[in-house]
């Protein structure tokens, strides 16, 4: 009877582990909320655009900018980032697949804003630029 019950325990504990982490994962300390580390949720259309590119940083402290130009346009579209500043700093020099609205340029202004709902790290290194 022994032998019977402890694999049934260890069953029910994983169902209920599992049946959490979701949870758990979806709050990444210092994530702002609505943004996902994954764009799997953020398709194109519905307002929201995909964008794979660089980001740069322009400035420092609280006057920091972040940018990125999405490589794979001729010539590269570039976008102001709106999102979480240390998220986006942790990025720099990488090339991140971002997803979220695009805002267009403020009047005055020549690039538009892509707001930050979704990031994910691609790759160490940035793509030169054509």
């Amino acid at each position: 009877m022994k032998t019977c019950v402890q694999p049934l325990i260890g069953a029910i504990a994983w169902t209920i582990l599992l049946a959490g982490a979701p949870a758990a994962q979806s709050k990444v300390p210092g994530l702002p909320s609505g943004t996902q580390l994954n764009p799997g949720g953020v398709s194109p259309g519905g307002g929201n655009f995909i964008v794979i590119g660089c980001i740069s940083r322009e400035g420092q402290g609280g006057s920091e900018t972040f940018a990125i130009a999405d490589s794979r346009a001729t010539p590269p579209a570039q976008y102001l980032l709106q999102g979480d500043t240390e998220l986006l700093r942790i990025h720099v020099g990488h090339t991140v697949e971002i997803g979220g609205p695009i805002t267009p340029a403020a009047a005055g202004a020549k690039t538009p804003t892509l707001g930050v709902k979704a990031l994910t790290y691609v790759s160490t290194t940035c793509k030169p630029l054509k």
